[in-house]
This record gives C-alpha cells, structure tokens and sequence, in this order.
C-alpha cells in the first residue's frame, strides 16, 4: 500500500495543531476548512503515529483527532480491560468488532502490555480491512476477518457507508451477505473468549443476537455501542442488545457517554429510563450526534463494578493519542 508523504505532511500537520479546531475566528475556520478540504479531495494511505506506533490509516481518519479532542476516549475499554485481568490474573482473549484499522488495539497494547493473549479482528469494510492487515505487525497473537455480521448466516443487509473517515455503518443500498458470530468463531476459540467489544453504528443488538452460543458458555463481558441515532437509520431496534443480553444471564449494565465518562448503572429492568435515553439522542439537541457506550456484566460474575465506573486505572494511562 503505497503511502502518499504530501497528504501525510498534510494530515499529521493538522493533528498536531488539533487545538485550532475549537479556537473562534480566522484560525479555527482556516483549521476546519483545510481538514474537512484534505479530507475530501485527498483519498488514499497516509503514515502517522497511533500510540507510539507508526501505521497506515486512510487520509482523513478521525480516530487520531478524537483520541486528541476527548481526553477519556476509549477509557471504559481501557478499564474494563485491566479490571478483567485482574479479576482472572491471565492474558485475556477479545473479540473485537468493528476494528477499524487496528486503532483500538494498538490502544489496548500500549496501554496494558502483556495483559493481552489474543485478539480476534472482525471489520466489515473492505478499505479499513486493508489498513488493518497493514497494521497487523503491532499485535501479531491476532485472527482477521473480513466479514459483515448479523444474527444469522446468509442473511442480506445492506450495504456498509462511511458516516465518517473512521467508521462505516450498514446504511448502503447494495445488500450483502452476512454471517452470524457464533458460526464464524465458537469452533475457533478453544477454551474462552474474556471480553467482547462491538462499535458497528446501529447494528450491534442484531451481532448479539446472533452470538448466543457464545454468550451462553462463556459468559464473556461485553461492551458495546448504543447509538439510537444509527440503530434508526439502520432500522434496528433500541432494546435488542438489552432483550438478548438479559436472556442469557447479564443483569447489570454500566452506562458511559460519547467522551468515556460514566453516566449511570442499569441494574434493574430499566426498559422506561432507557425510552427517556432514546428521546434525548434522537432529539440532537444536548450534543451532537449523542450516544453511549455499554458494558455488561453476566450475573455470576463477581467483578468490581465500582471499580470500572471509576475509571481510576484509564486514567492514568500512558498513551492519549
């Protein structure tokens, strides 16, 4: 994948001066202007530095930018991640969905050295699958795969389409072939899976719905996006992840918003608070494009609840950006 260095010059430019973004008058409108002109006109592979690691992404990428704005991005991951280890005092095996280029790997790797085993890779879009086996030497005890998700195997759903440079949803008008997680992984993961993560825009309930077998032997942890405004666009429902999740045992759930800062615990049924929640990120009024991450926990599971919602660990990470 050949490297454009005149964009990179470019991209890595506007990186460094991130803090321009939100400046009022002619520097934050000149900064705005010339990421959202490069972004747009200029396509291709980029070099940059993720954590540490030199790597390829596509020209525009945002997670570089939002890991700079939001300094608790990714954080729940983060802790989540170490309270596991702690609680199991072993390398941890995750599933991660939705992988992207590798971004939060390379996160979890910096961050926890030697606390991961091994990383099962799953990423739908053909473009982010490319930078991601790019960016596979960073994280080599890893499985990829390039494969659209759902509930079960052959179905058709349509097709993925950058809601931005660093993510995609399946919003498309093309239909594509899916398959379940369960079919693609239970006969390989020999013995466990600790922790499943899942950030697809709006169809994370139908990828937990289709990974039952899953959930029911190994009872992993799991965190996963809740964003009304994309389960709308991508027609799925609200409560599935919840409905599916609560079938098989997990009965507390902890609520972080966008910027990684705990929100709220769900440890009833919380199906009216959650209508109140709906409400307010569709309304688009509070913030922008609002919506939360989850983490939720099986029931005979005896970790530290408290100890995640503090984020005490995540914040005292090492690599911001």
């Amino acid at each position: 994948m050949k490297i454009n260095i005149y964009h990179s010059v470019i991209y890595n430019f506007l990186l460094k001066t991130y803090k321009l973004r939100d400046k009022q008058g002619f520097l934050g409108k000149c900064w705005l202007l010339l990421w959202n002109y490069s972004s747009k006109i200029f396509s291709g592979a980029v070099s940059t530095t993720i954590h540490g690691y030199k790597v390829k992404v596509n020209n525009g990428n945002s997670y570089a930018l939002y890991a700079r704005l939001f300094p608790n991005y990714n954080n729940p991951l983060l802790q989540l991640v170490d309270s596991v280890y702690e609680l199991y005092n072993r390398e941890l095996c995750i599933i991660d969905i939705g992988s992207a280029v590798g971004d939060t790997n390379l996160f979890l790797i910096k961050n926890l050295p030697d606390k991961i085993g091994k990383i099962y890779c799953i990423e739908g879009d053909f473009e982010f699958f490319k930078y991601l086996k790019e960016n596979k030497k960073y994280f080599p005890e890893s499985h990829l795969f390039n494969v659209m998700l759902s509930e079960s195997d052959n179905n058709k759903i349509s097709s993925l389409i950058k809601t931005h440079l660093g993510t995609a949803s399946a919003i498309g008008e093309e239909k594509v072939k899916t398959i379940s997680l369960d079919t693609l992984l239970f006969d390989k993961l020999k013995g466990r899976v600790d922790i499943i993560k899942i950030d697809v825009d709006g169809y994370d309930g139908k990828i937990l719905k289709g990974s039952g077998k899953i959930l029911q032997l190994y009872k992993p942890f799991v965190i996963f996006e809740w964003h009304p405004i994309m389960i709308k666009k991508t027609q799925n429902d609200f409560n599935e992840h919840f409905e599916i999740l609560n079938k098989f045992g997990y009965n507390r759930f902890l609520w972080f918003n966008k910027y990684g800062e705990f929100s709220h615990f769900e440890l009833k049924e919380g199906y009216l608070n959650r209508e109140e929640l709906i409400k307010l990120c569709l309304r688009d009024i509070h913030d922008y494009d609002w919506h939360y991450d989850v983490i939720a926990i099986h029931s005979e599971s005896d970790v530290d609840i408290l100890k995640i919602a503090e984020l005490k660990k995540a914040k005292l990470r090492e690599s911001s950006f």
